[in-house]
């Protein structure tokens, strides 16, 4: 069963972008795959397909869901006679109604109207607390394991953003379904290897505390019901057996953990605990084994090629969203210059 509700998983878009640059009305110089110049994929970071995408037309949406697989219940497992409010820390914001019906609701219409440019506060996406709110399948805790209350099942009308018409003229994921429980992080890792990275030395205070069912535990005094306040977990990064699945920070620069004070700024202070360097086996080891890369000079031709076909691209891209934006077509890319 695909996620109903706004928790912040990954969502996807494909556009494929063709010879010519409006296939709603055009005609392509090649048939086929030989149309096709590039494939662009459009990962909506920190979305739930419903969360912009549930009213479009034809897809397996919020019109689709029955009440079996939207009602949430409480941190007891019974079903809410409505939402919570919407938390915000301890207090309940007062942009949000606290008795909205136990079902999705339109943050852009009444008796909320909140529009697509004003901000909500975030929604946790972390590991522990999405394998809670998926429940087995369930999707019938989202509201019970957020820090947000009731706007974990808020969506919005997207037809208004231009990524919506390219959906229509291109291609939409509706059932698309991340790689990993919780966030960008561990679903980036996920991309490249297929794995989880390891953190076997992570010291005690980090690591995650689990019940005999495998969810979080709750610290004492966590609300007993979501509808008084939001739980209080005791969460880490890391799992109990040493897998880091929340959000870590690298030994060297960039990195969010600072140099020691006189060490090398290229590293992080050694007294701070980061993620230690991997070996899992990525997607450009599996290549290389098939000889799909098949030499350093290729490979180091091919870097250096690659942040100008990305520059290309993203200036395509913005081009394109501009001119989709005003309702207009932009021009064929058959009659422009060519990606370097």
């Amino acid at each position: 069963m695909r996620v109903r509700s706004s928790f912040p998983v990954v969502a996807l878009v494909v556009l494929v972008a063709l010879v010519a640059s409006c296939a709603t009305h055009a005609t392509l110089a090649k048939p086929g795959l030989a149309g096709v110049e590039h494939i662009l994929v459009i990962y909506l970071e920190n979305r739930s397909f419903d969360h912009l995408y549930g009213l479009f037309p034809g897809a397996n949406g919020l019109a689709s869901a029955t009440p079996s697989q939207y009602m949430q219940v409480d941190r007891d497992g019974q079903i809410l006679a409505t939402l919570p409010a919407v938390w915000n820390g301890k207090s309940a914001s007062p942009d949000f109604p606290t008795d909205l019906p136990n079902k999705p609701f339109r943050i852009d219409a009444p008796p909320i109207s909140r529009p697509l440019s004003v901000p909500t506060r975030d929604l946790v996406h972390r590991f522990y607390q999405n394998v809670e709110q998926i429940n087995g399948g369930r999707n019938d805790r989202f509201v019970a394991a957020s820090d947000a209350g009731g706007l974990a099942m808020g969506y919005y009308d997207g037809s208004t953003l231009p990524l919506w018409q390219w959906a229509k003229d291109y291609v939409l994921a509706d059932n698309f379904f991340m790689g990993a429980f919780g966030g960008s992080y561990l679903n980036h890792f996920w991309l490249v290897c297929a794995c989880t990275p390891e953190d076997g030395d992570a010291p005690a205070t980090m690591r995650a505390q689990l019940d005999p069912r495998g969810w979080l535990r709750t610290r004492a005094g966590s609300p007993p019901s979501v509808l008084s306040g939001a739980p209080v977990f005791m969460d880490g990064t890391v799992t109990p057996d040493g897998y880091s699945v929340n959000t870590a920070q690298p030994p060297w620069q960039p990195s969010r953990v600072p140099p020691a004070k006189g060490g090398d700024p290229r590293g992080t202070d050694p007294k701070r605990h980061t993620l230690p360097p991997q070996s899992q086996k990525t997607i450009g080891d599996t290549l290389s084994a098939k000889g799909r890369i098949t030499s350093p000079s290729t490979t180091s031709r091919a870097s250096r090629r690659a942040p100008r076909i990305a520059s290309a691209i993203s200036r395509t891209m913005r081009r394109w969203w501009r001119l989709s934006s005003r309702g207009r077509c932009p021009k064929s890319p058959s009659t422009s210059r060519r990606a370097p």
